[in-house]
């Protein structure tokens, strides 16, 4: 958080009547109530259960949470904004990790497009397939597809038939 939101209500930004909280509690067993709460202080973290209801799992919380929202109102511009009530330490672990599968994904997506920029260079400097695929630590197969699709080399893997002139 900058400097700038410390210390406020991290819904501080939203509008008192039109946002809705749902939060996951543990059951006692399993599963999770829903309490659906509506914040009641525009400076503060204070809020009001509306609504209770359960769910089996946390991936069907946001769902209950609607339910009865859409019982109460029918404004369009109605938020509601879901989360399981986990110790904050634990919660913002959980967070990190989400970011850290975001980096994972985005720097894997960067890797492919490397791996796709050298392979015709490779090519071009004579390297066989399975050198190209040793270097670059991806498939033959793979290799043998990226150059397929090379543009540079003017040729699709369905254009490679032979010529009746």
């Amino acid at each position: 958080m900058n400097a700038e939101g410390a210390g406020r209500a991290p819904l501080a930004d939203l509008p008192v009547d039109r946002t809705y909280i749902g939060r996951a509690v543990p059951r006692e067993g399993r599963g999770w109530w829903v309490q659906l709460e509506r914040r009641t202080n525009p400076d503060g973290p204070e809020t009001e259960v509306v609504a209770v209801g359960e769910c089996a799992t946390l991936e069907r919380l946001e769902e209950r949470a609607w339910e009865p929202v859409r019982s109460i109102t029918d404004d369009p511009d109605v938020r509601v904004i879901t989360a399981p009530r986990i110790d904050d330490e634990l919660m913002m672990r959980v967070v990190g990790a989400w970011r850290a599968m975001a980096d994972a994904k985005r720097a894997e997506a960067d890797a492919a497009r490397q791996v796709r920029a050298v392979v015709g260079e490779l090519r071009d400097l004579g390297l066989s397939v399975t050198d190209i695929a040793f270097l670059t630590h991806v498939s033959r197969g793979r290799v043998s597809q990226l150059l397929a699709q090379d543009p540079r080399r003017g040729r699709r893997s369905g254009d490679a038939r032979p010529r009746s002139d």
